[in-house]
């Protein structure tokens, strides 16, 4: 068995596109819309790992805002915490939480996308700990 991808569902399947692409980085790979179960779906990826982007078609999708421990969310591992700030900043994306650290382990903060999607950056600072 291998992991194959995370799901997160929004309320517009182009504005999360561009959201994921444009401010973090994300590459596009295919959309596709499946009428039959009232779904349009994107699949976007980002070093090697597989974001899927879920639309509802003819239901209305309103998020909520999400609560400590942020469960669930996609976490992806940086060598700059630093850096993730301030793109984070340069972007306008608010930092939920964080960051956080664990002296000698690990850095971390939570972000969200416009559908509250909660997403993380981790730096481990004792791999060889792990």
């Amino acid at each position: 068995m291998a992991y194959d991808h995370g799901a997160f569902r929004v309320r517009n399947l182009d504005d999360a596109i561009r959201f994921y692409t444009e401010k973090l980085g994300f590459q596009f790979l295919f959309r596709h819309e499946a009428a039959e179960i009232g779904e349009r779906y994107a699949f976007l990826t980002y070093q090697g790992a597989r974001l899927e982007l879920i639309e509802t078609i003819g239901t209305v999708y309103e998020p909520v805002m999400p609560e400590r421990p942020y469960c669930p969310h996609l976490c992806f591992e940086t060598d700059d915490i630093d850096a993730v700030i301030q793109m984070l900043q340069q972007n306008g994306i608010p930092i939920l939480n964080g960051p956080n650290e664990i002296p000698g382990s690990e850095r971390w903060l939570y972000f969200m996308d416009p559908d509250y999607n909660v997403l993380e950056y981790i730096i481990w600072l004792n791999k060889d700990a792990q």
